[in-house]
C-alpha cells in the first residue's frame, strides 16, 4: 500500500474511532505500528490531526483552516502554539 493510500485509510479509521493505539490501527489497515506512526504523524503534518495525550482526533473543518490559516499566512493576526490561540507578537 502506497503512502497516500495508507493516510487515507488511517485518517478513516480514526474518524470511526479516535482513540485507536497504532497497533490497533496497524491490525486494521494491514500494516505495520512503525508504517501507521509514519502516516499518524503525516496526517499531523497536513493539519488533519492532532495527537495528545488521549490519542488521536480528527479536527474540524473549522480547525483544519484556521490552522492552514496560522502556518501560512503571513498577515494572520494569531498564531496556533500547543493547540492553543495566541495573538501574533508585532516587531518590539
Amino acid at each position: 500500500m502506497n503512502e497516500a493510500d495508507l493516510d487515507w485509510r488511517v485518517y478513516h479509521l480514526l474518524v470511526g474511532d479516535p482513540c485507536q493505539s497504532p497497533e490497533a490501527l496497524s491490525e486494521q489497515a494491514g500494516c505495520s505500528s512503525e508504517e501507521v506512526i509514519q502516516s499518524l504523524r503525516r496526517l499531523e503534518n497536513s493539519g488533519l490531526i492532532e495527537e495528545g495525550s488521549g490519542g488521536c482526533r480528527v479536527l474540524s473543518i473549522q480547525e483544519m483552516l484556521l490552522r492552514c490559516q496560522a502556518r501560512y499566512d503571513q498577515s494572520s493576526p494569531f498564531i496556533i502554539e500547543g493547540g492553543v490561540i495566541r495573538v501574533k507578537k508585532g516587531p518590539d
